[in-house]
Formats: C-alpha cells, sequence, structure tokens
C-alpha cells in the first residue's frame, strides 16, 4: 500500500477509535414485561431531560474552539491478549492545525495536520524521516478535523441519564438511534461501523464529566471491528485546554519526504 494511503487509513482509523469512543459507567436494564407475578418489574429507565440538555451544551461548548486531548484504547487482541493504545492530540480546527502521538506496543507515530498539509513519523519504513502527503490529493483526509463531532457523535443517541455529584453524568446510548441522528458524512461512516457488529453494540453505557460547563472526561466500552475480527474495548477520553492557541510546525524540510497520495 502507497505510504500516503496507508497514512490516511492509519490516521482515520485512529481518529474513528476515539470519535465513536465515549463513555463507560453503569448501565440501568430496559423496561421488560415481568415473567410472572412473583417476579419483580424491571426498573423503568431513567432520563434526565436537564442533564441531558447540559451535556448537550457541553458538547457543543468543548467542540466550538481548540483543545487537547488524551486518551487511553484497550481492546482484546487474537488469543485473548489485551492491547492498550495512547493518544496525545492538540487541535484547532478552524485554524486547521493538529498534531497527534498513537503509542502502541513500543511504537510511537507522529502526526502533524497545517491546512492541506498532512505529516507522519514513525511509520515502519521512514526511519526517522517524516512522510509528507498532500491533503487535497486524499479523499477523507479532512475529516480529521471533524474530529470533534466524532467524538461526541454517540452522545446524540442517549436513551437513558441520570446526574450525580461533582458533575458525573451516567447512561446509556443506542447507537443505531445516535446513527439516526448523525448530521455529517463523517460521523455516519463512524458510526455504521459501530452499529455494524451487532445487538452488543445496542445498548452502550457511559460515563462523563462536566465541569465549568465543558465536558472534560468521558468513558465508554463497545466492540469493534479489528483486522476482521469483533473485539471488545474499553475507551477513556480526557480534555483540557479549552480555546488556548494551538500551534503545530512543520518539521524540518531536511527530515522530510514526500509521499504518494494513490
Amino acid at each position: 500500500m502507497p505510504y500516503g494511503e496507508s497514512v490516511k487509513t492509519r490516521a482515520l482509523l485512529v481518529l474513528a477509535a476515539v470519535g465513536a469512543v465515549l463513555l463507560s459507567g453503569c448501565t440501568s436494564g430496559g423496561n421488560q414485561p415481568p415473567a410472572a407475578s412473583s417476579a419483580p418489574a424491571s426498573p423503568t429507565p431513567i432520563f434526565d431531560t436537564q442533564a441531558n440538555a447540559a451535556l448537550q451544551d457541553a458538547m457543543a461548548k468543548s467542540s466550538a474552539g481548540s483543545y487537547r486531548l488524551s486518551g487511553d484504547i484497550e481492546y482484546t487482541a487474537t488469543g485473548g491478549a489485551t492491547q492498550r493504545v495512547e493518544l496525545e492530540m492538540q487541535t484547532d480546527p478552524k485554524a486547521q492545525q493538529m498534531s497527534m502521538a498513537v503509542i502502541t506496543s513500543g511504537t510511537r507515530i507522529e502526526m502533524r495536520v497545517i491546512g492541506t498539509d498532512f505529516y507522519v513519523a514513525g511509520m515502519p519504513g521512514l526511519g526517522k524521516k517524516w512522510a509528507r502527503v498532500d491533503g487535497t490529493k486524499v479523499a477523507g483526509l479532512g475529516d480529521l478535523f471533524t474530529v470533534s463531532d466524532q467524538n461526541f457523535a454517540l452522545l446524540k443517541g442517549v436513551v437513558e441519564l441520570s446526574a450525580g455529584p461533582n458533575g458525573v453524568f451516567q447512561g446509556v446510548i443506542d447507537s443505531q438511534t445516535a446513527l439516526d441522528r448523525a448530521t455529517t458524512d463523517g460521523t455516519r461512516a463512524t458510526l455504521s461501523k459501530i452499529v455494524k457488529v451487532g445487538p452488543m453494540n445496542a445498548r452502550i453505557p457511559f460515563t462523563v464529566t462536566i465541569r465549568d460547563g465543558y465536558l472534560i472526561a468521558m468513558t465508554t466500552e463497545y466492540s469493534a471491528e479489528v483486522n476482521n475480527a469483533v473485539v471488545p474495548g474499553k475507551f477513556a477520553i480526557r480534555l483540557t485546554d479549552f480555546g488556548k492557541p494551538v500551534t503545530v510546525a512543520a518539521p524540518p524540510a531536511k527530515d522530510v519526504v514526500s509521499a504518494p497520495s494513490s
């Protein structure tokens, strides 16, 4: 696979994981008719409308400008081994600048986006060089700047929600409802992959933390398709530095090689 396509695919898969990533926590059972008169009825699902309004406002406020993101993804690989991926990112969608690092199994992949220029380092074959991709020639690269929408896309499908102390909200997401309410191609593509996995993702438990009107943390657990296998994953994201300047510098010219985009 040419560098350009490989770079784009790796980046979009990482961001799709982060984006659909949302939250973990407690889930309560849905309404079920009692099997017999002696069996207790299932509790009625709780949906706190005021809490949901605060959650939607926090999503809008958090994604309105620049921010820093750190995250952890754990999934069970073939054979039962647990794999862990760490993410570090800063982004300013309006200024079209982003830097990100992906760390897994001792490997660190770094990415920088400045306008339509996309740089990546740490991938096999590059050595210590950075590969540059012309984003205008790679379909879908602009989705990198819809990461905010993707991060919060699942939260449009909240069907159960309750507010606890210290700004912690817990609830349940219906992935199909989230897909039905998606408004961009990027979010629809991300959510379609989650829905495709099937019933195990029909009710996704989540937890978020809101502080000063910002959504600052979210966790979730759901299954995803990895290397043609469906595996369970745990996701955690932390958001900070809302609205602070983000400056991303291009790598030194002597360290950059051009990569074909098709």
